[in-house]
């Protein structure tokens, strides 16, 4: 039996918030979650890890889960309005318990691009910083951060890879 399986539904089968938040649970690692609530509540358990400066690389493909897990971690974090993906707009900030800048790199063709746009800066300022398609600056990341990595598995199943990464330069 799989974390998600033990921890993110309670004895009725109904989600359980309380057990994904868990303190002493860690949600690095690989998941598997089988609904778009199941995403969410290992987001939320995964926005506790994060503090203000951190910075989060949201890999996969089309519909795979990164603009929904972006949006947990953000409730999470306290954004009480709406997060759309940022696919035209590039970046959204939101206001929480700490700045939540939400980029998507979809429409960028290359680092440089990225950096153009002025929106490296953001990748190392003191708010959250949740970065889908990340892949495609990879050149640009900061020498810390997290990266989640979705494999669409069927039409509701996710395989999720939470990882920590530290730059060597």
């Amino acid at each position: 039996m799989g974390w998600r399986a033990r921890h993110l539904t309670s004895r009725n089968g109904s989600a359980d918030m309380n057990s994904a938040t868990t303190p002493s649970l860690s949600p690095a690692g690989a998941h598997v979650t089988k609904s778009e609530a199941e995403t969410e509540l290992l987001a939320t358990a995964f926005a506790h890890l994060l503090n203000p400066g951190t910075w989060v690389g949201l890999i996969g493909p089309l519909g795979s889960g990164k603009s929904v897990f972006a949006r947990a971690v953000g409730r999470a974090w306290g954004v009480e309005a709406a997060m759309p993906s940022p696919t035209y707009t590039l970046m959204n900030c939101l206001v929480g318990r700490c700045p939540i800048y939400h980029m998507d790199l979809y429409r960028i063709e290359s680092a440089d691009e990225l950096d153009f746009a002025g929106l490296t800066p953001y990748f190392s300022l003191s708010g959250i910083c949740l970065v889908e398609w990340a892949e495609k600056a990879h050149s640009l990341w900061p020498a810390t951060g997290w990266t989640v990595t979705f494999d669409q598995l069927d039409e509701y199943s996710r395989r999720i890879e939470i990882a920590s990464f530290r730059n060597h330069s």
